[in-house]
């Protein structure tokens, strides 16, 4: 009866050591991405922070100087896909956070990934974070615009409908899922469909103005000022719903 108890708690702690490991990478073996990956994986999560999740767009902001707010935190990577943010999840639920803020989906795009084919990961991206952390607030961001005639990014040439299309399935996971859609799409977007030359030197990635105008769309439901109801839709300020090879690097 002894040795049977033994091999009991023997399989039982066997058992939990292999689900406390999180998920093997796979989306990205980028070196700058692997380090800064494995970084995030030492720094602590609490109960009370707000993180900021995303690709190179989320990575490039000193988020906490932006909203003054020391619990405000960057687990942006250059790079990511939303696979790969599903990817990372573990050391980010263990702290059970306050709130995720989202934005992800260009480099997929950038990799041939349709519009419903990136809403779909992200919404198993979505039903993770529901069922590992329940008090979790989430709140998913649309894709901003891109523009090649900044600069020329063949892998995006002629996607920008792609764009539109993957912001229009993740409201829709949004509506399925009950949280909190943040449109910023047309914020960013000029005439043509493209991103705001004022806002970019790049064609994709955003210059300091351009974050500003990205705090100042989110701000109110960082600081709790926002409508939080299940399914809420708002495009930049909060409001009730009404009827957005080896690949380079983003």
């Amino acid at each position: 009866m002894k040795r049977f108890i033994l091999i009991l708690i023997t399989a039982v702690a066997a058992v939990t050591a292999l689900q406390a490991q999180p998920p093997e990478r796979t989306a990205n073996q980028d070196k700058y991405y692997v380090r800064r990956a494995t970084h995030f994986d030492d720094l602590p999560v609490y109960r009370n922070d707000i993180i900021m999740l995303g690709n190179s767009l989320t990575d490039g902001a000193e988020w906490n100087e932006l909203f003054r707010n020391p619990n405000v935190k960057n687990r942006g990577i250059i790079g990511d896909i939303v696979q790969g943010l599903y990817e990372r999840m573990e050391p980010i639920l263990q702290g059970q956070p306050r709130k995720i803020f989202i934005l992800s989906g260009v480099n997929d795009v950038s990799h041939g990934v349709d519009g419903d084919s990136i809403g779909r990961v992200m919404e198993k991206l979505i039903v993770l974070i529901k069922e590992r952390s329940p008090r979790t607030e989430i709140y998913l961001q649309s894709m901003l615009p891109f523009n090649t005639d900044v600069q020329m990014w063949k892998l995006l040439a002629g996607r920008e409908q792609v764009v539109i299309d993957g912001n229009r399935a993740m409201e829709e996971v949004c509506k399925r899922q009950g949280v909190t859609w943040i449109n910023l799409y047309p914020l960013f977007v000029d005439k043509n469909g493209k991103l705001r030359e004022d806002l970019t030197n790049d064609g994709l990635h955003l210059l300091g103005p351009g974050y500003l105008i990205w705090r100042d769309a989110v701000i109110n439901y960082v600081n709790d000022k926002g409508y939080h109801g299940k399914g809420h839709h708002g495009k930049g300020h909060p409001r009730k719903h009404h009827k957005p090879r080896r690949h380079r690097r983003f």
